[in-house]
């Protein structure tokens, strides 16, 4: 049996022909094969030692926000600023909520991977880290199950804000 990939090749090359302008055919192909996602890299012969670790930390990172979003947990990526990270969450992301971080060092041993902890601030969108270590492992799988041992020792901790935000008190009728 066929695969779909192999399927839709078939058809493009049946609708190429000889008035076809090879251009226009071949780009679509180039574009999506150079497109960027989590789980490909563009490397080549001026690429620099600098930028094919940030390229490995972004793929392991895509990858361990697959583990843990296939056990439940809410991910959020930041792949634009340094240092390249992700943020976890048990939650809708509610205010003072425990998340779990994981973020590439490029600096700390020749690039290692760290694991935080701390609270979230939904105002500014910002964690306030209370502790962080080096990871022990240096795989995907291995960072991923350390992470997911964070979040489960934090599940049954109190969040920052005990008292989820109350609206305020309102007043029942005119007072006489």
């Amino acid at each position: 049996m066929k695969s779909y990939w192999e399927w839709q090749l078939e058809q493009e090359l049946t609708e190429f022909n000889e008035n076809s302008i090879i251009q226009d055919w071949v780009e679509p192909l180039l574009s999506e094969a150079t497109s960027t996602s989590r789980y490909s890299i563009e490397v080549n012969y001026r690429s620099k030692s600098k930028e094919i670790l940030d390229a490995f930390a972004k793929i392991c990172l895509g990858y361990i926000s697959a583990g843990m979003k296939q056990s439940g947990y809410h991910v959020k990526h930041v792949y634009d600023e340094k240092p390249l990270r992700i943020v976890v969450s048990s939650r809708n992301w509610d205010p003072g909520e425990w998340t779990g971080l994981v973020y590439y060092h490029p600096e700390h041993d020749g690039g290692c991977f760290i694991i935080a902890k701390g609270f979230y601030n939904k105002d500014v969108k910002t964690i306030s880290l209370q502790s962080r270590q080096k990871c022990k492992g240096t795989s995907a799988a291995e960072i991923t199950n350390e992470l997911r041992t964070l979040m489960h020792t934090l599940k049954n901790k109190p969040d920052r804000n005990t008292e989820k935000l109350r609206g305020p008190a309102m007043k029942r009728g005119p007072k006489g």
